[in-house]
């Protein structure tokens, strides 16, 4: 039998703590058994702007944006790069990476 786990968004464990702030925060790796690389995925709603400005440059990690719906805006080192739906931005190591929302497509 092959080795596949396969959820829907809304079946994976989600984050419950004090930096709720109307998103929905799932730890998708954890959920799906993922033990080589690390995924989290959020659900915000249109113009949350409470996304922090962060990087991974400590943990030595890239990453990885893949709008599922909507649009909105990546911003790192002092550049705008829009983000929509199909278009998968990836982040290297060391810029810190903040996100601005659009509308919900």
């Amino acid at each position: 039998m092959p080795d596949i786990t396969i959820k829907k968004l809304d079946e994976m464990e989600r984050y419950t703590g004090p930096f709720q702030k109307s998103q929905d925060f799932f730890f998708a790796g954890k959920s799906l058994g993922l033990s080589e690389i690390g995924m989290n995925a959020i659900r915000m709603p249109p113009h949350w702007e409470h996304y922090p400005e962060h990087d991974h440059a400590a943990d030595n990690e890239e990453e990885l944006y893949i709008p599922l719906e909507g649009s909105g805006t990546l911003l790192a080192e002092g550049q705008s790069y829009p983000m929509k739906r199909g278009v998968l931005i990836r982040v290297g190591r060391p810029p810190s990476a903040r996100l601005c929302l659009g509308r919900k497509a």
